[in-house]
C-alpha cells in the first residue's frame, strides 16, 4: 500500500506528465445505442442546471427525513450511494444498538455549485448548506456531493462532510450563468492534482510529518494529527501484549473537484481507515472492542484479533501551482466527517 501511495506522491510533486481521466471523462466507456426500428424513442438526457440540482437536493432532504423519522433504513439507503451509504447504514445500526432514535436533521437554504457537464453519463453537483438538529441545536455547515450515475437514475448523496469550526465556507467560482467550473482529476494547474489529494493525505496520516508529502499539505488534526494519535494507540501498555496497526487508503468513490475564486480548487473525496488490533496469545485477556465498533461485532467472537474499518470524508482546498519554484501555500483540509462502518475477526 505504501508503494502505491509513494507512487501517487511522486506524481503530485512532479506536477507534470500526469495522465488520467477527468471528472467528465468517466463516461467514455458507455456504449453507443443500437438503432431501433420502433417509432418510440427515449427522451433526450436532461442537462444539469441549478434548478435541477435544487429539486434534487429538496427531494433528498424530504425523503431522508421521512426515512429517519420512520426508522426506514431501506428508504434512507435508496437516496445515498458510495461512502454515504456505508455511513448511513452504520448510523442506523448504532442507534438501534444504543436504543436511541435515528438522528434527524433540518437544513437551511443551500448554495448549489453545478458544473457544466455532458448531459449523458455521470453527473454531479456540490452543495454547501447549514444543517442542525430538528430543534435548531448543534448547527454545522455541510459540504455535500450528489451524483447521478445515469440520466435515467435518481440523484443520490455520495458524500457529506462537516466544515471545521474555524474554517469559512469555500469560495467556489461561479460564472455569469450560475455554473461552477469543474476541474479535471488530473489537473496540473493545481499544486496537487485532484485525484492524488487522497493519497497525499493518507501518506501524512500513516507516515507522519517527516514524509515529503508535508511539503504540499498542511499538518493538522486530519493529517499528522491522525499519525500522532495512531502512534500513541500503537504503543502497547506495559505487559498488555496488544499491538494496533493502522492503514489509510484512497477509495474508488467519486471525487468532486471544483475551481475556487483564487485560482485554486476544492476537492471532495473519501479515505478508508483500517485499524487492526492484535493480542499476543501468550498474554491473558482479549482484544478490547472500541465503543463505536461494538454494534458491528459479537463480543464472544473477538479473541486475539479485531479489524475495525472506517470511512472518512473530506473537503480540501488546493492552491494553484506556483509559477516559479516552491510556493508557501499548501493544501488545507477544511472539512471532515465519517465513522466506523464495519468490525470483523479473522475467518481462518
Amino acid at each position: 500500500m505504501k508503494t502505491a501511495v509513494a507512487s501517487g506522491l511522486a506524481m503530485a510533486l512532479a506536477l507534470a506528465g500526469v495522465a488520467g481521466c477527468s471528472s467528465g471523462s468517466r463516461d467514455k466507456a458507455r456504449t453507443t445505442p443500437v438503432a431501433d426500428s420502433s417509432p418510440v424513442s427515449s427522451p433526450p438526457p436532461e442537462p444539469v442546471t441549478p434548478q435541477v440540482a435544487d429539486k434534487a437536493f429538496r427531494s433528498f432532504v424530504t425523503n431522508d427525513d421521512v426515512a429517519r423519522a420512520s426508522g426506514d433504513e431501506r428508504l434512507a439507503l435508496w437516496w445515498t450511494s458510495e461512502g454515504q451509504s456505508q455511513l448511513t447504514a452504520a448510523s442506523f445500526r448504532q442507534a438501534v444498538a444504543a436504543g436511541d432514535p435515528i438522528p434527524r436533521y433540518r437544513y437551511g437554504t443551500p448554495s448549489l455549485y453545478v458544473p457544466h457537464l455532458k448531459p449523458e453519463g455521470i453527473q454531479w453537483f456540490v452543495t454547501v448548506v447549514r444543517r442542525s438538529a430538528p430543534d435548531g441545536k448543534d448547527p454545522k455547515t455541510m459540504i455535500m456531493g450528489f451524483v447521478r450515475s445515469k440520466p435515467t437514475m435518481r440523484w443520490r448523496l455520495s458524500l457529506a462532510t462537516t466544515l471545521d469550526k474555524k474554517e469559512k465556507p469555500p469560495k467556489i467560482a461561479v460564472d455569469a450563468d450560475g455554473y461552477a467550473k469543474p476541474l479535471a482529476t488530473f489537473d496540473t494547474g493545481l499544486l496537487i492534482p485532484p485525484r492524488v489529494v487522497p493519497s497525499i493525505q493518507a501518506t501524512l496520516a500513516e507516515e507522519g510529518p517527516g514524509n515529503v508529502a508535508a511539503k504540499v499539505m498542511e499538518a493538522g488534526k486530519h493529517t499528522t494529527g491522525y499519525y500522532t494519535s495512531d502512534q500513541k494507540a500503537t504503543k502497547p501498555k506495559k505487559g498488555s501484549g496488544l499491538h494496533i496497526n493502522t492503514v489509510y487508503g484512497a477509495t474508488a468513490f467519486p471525487i468532486f473537484p471544483l475551481a475556487t475564486t483564487d485560482g485554486g480548487g476544492i476537492v471532495l473525496y473519501a479515505l478508508s481507515r483500517d485499524a487492526i488490533s492484535i493480542k499476543n496469545k501468550k498474554k491473558p485477556g482479549r482484544v478490547p472492542i472500541p465503543k463505536a465498533a461494538a454494534p458491528f461485532i459479537e463480543a464472544r467472537r473477538v479473541h486475539s484479533e479485531l479489524d475495525v474499518t472506517q470511512t472518512l470524508q473530506f473537503a480540501t482546498l488546493v492552491p494553484a501551482k506556483p509559477a516559479k519554484g516552491d510556493g508557501e501555500d499548501k493544501a488545507t483540509i477544511i472539512a471532515a466527517d465519517g465513522g466506523t462502518i464495519k468490525a470483523a475477526v479473522p475467518t481462518t
